[in-house]
């Protein structure tokens, strides 16, 4: 004859084991639930940040004043956070440009202005090749984008914008970007659009 244990041992067994399972499945869910939970605030927290990066997206500021927007350029397409300032907006020369041997073809129907910006990496990214000056824009009182001086490998002194290469967490850069202006009108805004903001992008209204 077989030698079973007694009915009560092999139910004490049982209720064990069912005690045991419970109490893993409780441990178990228990991690998913902190797991879950962190994962749900770190996406909030990221959420909160992004909305704070871009919170003066689509306002007017005042030259001078800076803003922290969300960035997603750079030949990386990093994501990173800048703080920017449109700085000034001044007339330039085009003696300057020609010196620099960037002076237009319709030299006689526009003004050159030179805009500067200051950048600052607030994030916690290091962006390669950000093309950080790309972004900067110039309306005028008509309404209309003006045009950028576009002059490949050419400096202009009185205007300096070589983005910089790299640019690391916390480190900080002016540059200046030429705008062609049409005769008769005048800087009214300098705009900056990227990351999340492209749509509605931050400005700075230009004063006389």
């Amino acid at each position: 004859m077989p030698n079973h244990p007694p009915r009560t041992a092999r139910s004490g067994t049982a209720l064990l084991c069912a005690l045991g399972v419970t109490l893993l499945g409780l441990a178990t869910a228990g991690c998913e639930d902190d797991t879950a939970a962190a994962s749900g605030r770190q996406q909030s927290d990221a959420t909160r940040a992004d909305v704070a990066a871009d919170s003066d997206g689509g306002r007017t500021l005042p030259l001078g004043e800076p803003t922290s927007i969300t960035y997603k350029s750079g030949s990386d397409h990093m994501r990173g956070a800048l703080r920017v300032t449109a700085v000034s907006v001044r007339k330039g020369e085009h003696d300057e440009l020609r010196t620099a041997g960037a002076e237009p073809s319709d030299v006689r129907t526009t003004q050159p202005y030179y805009v500067t910006m200051a950048f600052e990496n607030i994030g916690e990214n290091s962006l390669h090749y950000p093309f950080l000056n790309t972004p900067t824009g110039l309306e005028d009182t008509s309404g209309v984008d003006d045009q950028p001086l576009i002059a490949a490998d050419t400096e202009v002194a009185a205007c300096p914008g070589k983005d910089p290469d790299d640019f690391a967490a916390g480190a900080k850069v002016s540059l200046c970007k030429v705008f062609l202006v049409p005769n008769g009108a005048r800087p009214s805004r300098v705009t900056y659009s990227t990351g999340d903001a492209t749509k509605r992008p931050v400005s700075w209204k230009v004063t006389r």
